[in-house]
């Protein structure tokens, strides 16, 4: 009995063991490994950009200004537009009508005109009827001839003795105007300008210390001073050669590209591509991550990502310079870094 009892007790407990062993067996088996999929680029030698902040306004080009003036002296009888305001062509600027100064002179050189033609036809009959020589006549041709071309000056000069309407060119915006009603301008004094919006430009300053930097050609980017505004872009035209005497700034003009809309007159803050530097080895900007102020990379090697600490540099907005901690074509992970631990294995795409 006592033997039956011990292999009974033999066969349960071998039972209650498989199990376990079992489960032995499958912790052993290996995990499979997770492979990130990531994108790479090389680390590579380039020139960085630089960039230097100005400050300006967005203007009208000398040559996108129409000049507003006439020759002769006027009284302004009203004035239709105001500074800032939006013309088409045609649109009336100021009405102008003449001065007593100038109605007076225009009513004299009618009433000489005038005599002179109704002398040339008295002389003319008296001609006719031999009372008159070829001299009289001649001499009475010539007076005639002088008053009408007198008052046909008079009138361009003074526009005639109605009142005239000054219209815009071509569309644009009133730059300027100095003109009020109850005025009197003098003969070919400019008063306004009507600016072709076509031909817009920044005025920009830069310190005289930087200037060396800039020169035509290079691009600018800017957005106007206010929140959520765009980056539009110009080019540098112009570079000064004078610090002005209020900003102790040199001026620098930039012309703005095609499809920059900028009102004028706006305040801007720019940034001047001001050409690159010698060759430097780089990483795209997304290819550096920071750990407690410290920058590293992911470089693939052997099908695995390595965390790699690295001196970083210039950053220009779109590559960064990497003093130290890597080699040029050296593989760094741009897209899908965040996700990776040191040792991970990458599929490169």
């Amino acid at each position: 009995m006592t033997l039956r009892i011990a292999l009974w007790l033999a066969c349960v407990l071998a039972l209650a063991a498989a199990p376990a062993a079992h489960a032995d067996e499958d912790d052993a088996q290996p995990a499979v490994a997770a492979v990130a999929t990531v994108r790479v680029a090389p680390a590579t030698l380039a020139p960085m950009k630089n960039s230097l902040t100005a400050f300006g306004t967005v203007s009208f080009s000398a040559d996108a200004l129409q000049t507003v003036s006439v020759p002769y002296q006027a009284r302004v009888a009203s004035v239709t537009v105001v500074a800032g305001q939006a013309v088409r062509k045609g649109d009336a600027l100021v009405v102008l009508a003449p001065t007593a100064a100038a109605a007076l002179e225009l009513q004299r050189a009618g009433n000489d005109a005038q005599f002179a033609r109704k002398e040339l036809t008295r002389t003319r009959e008296l001609f006719a009827q031999h009372l008159a020589t070829n001299t009289d006549l001649a001499t009475a041709e010539q007076a005639a001839h002088n008053s009408d071309a007198t008052l046909a000056s008079a009138k361009t000069r003074f526009g005639g003795m109605g009142e005239r309407t000054l219209r815009a060119t071509h569309d644009g915006v009133v730059a300027d105007i100095a003109a009020h009603a109850g005025e009197i301008i003098a003969a070919d004094t400019v008063f306004a300008h009507v600016g072709d919006t076509s031909g817009l430009r920044l005025d920009l300053g830069v310190e005289p210390a930087a200037i060396a930097q800039v020169h035509a050609g290079e691009t600018v980017k800017f957005h106007l001073l206010q929140d959520a505004a765009a980056t539009l872009q110009a080019v540098v035209d112009r570079v000064g050669g004078q610090i002005d005497a209020q900003t102790r700034l040199i001026p620098v003009v930039a012309k703005l590209a095609d499809s920059a809309q900028a009102p004028p007159g706006a305040a801007v803050s720019a940034q001047i591509e001001t050409g690159s530097s010698e060759p430097v080895l780089g990483v795209p900007r997304a290819a550096v991550l920071y750990q407690g102020g410290k920058a590293y990379v992911f470089v693939v090697q052997s099908g695995k990502a390595v965390r790699r600490f690295v001196d970083a540099g210039v950053d220009d907005g779109e590559r960064v310079e990497i003093r130290s901690g890597l080699a040029a074509n050296e593989s760094v992970v741009v897209l899908g870094n965040y996700e990776l631990q040191d040792g991970m294995a990458v599929k490169a795409q």
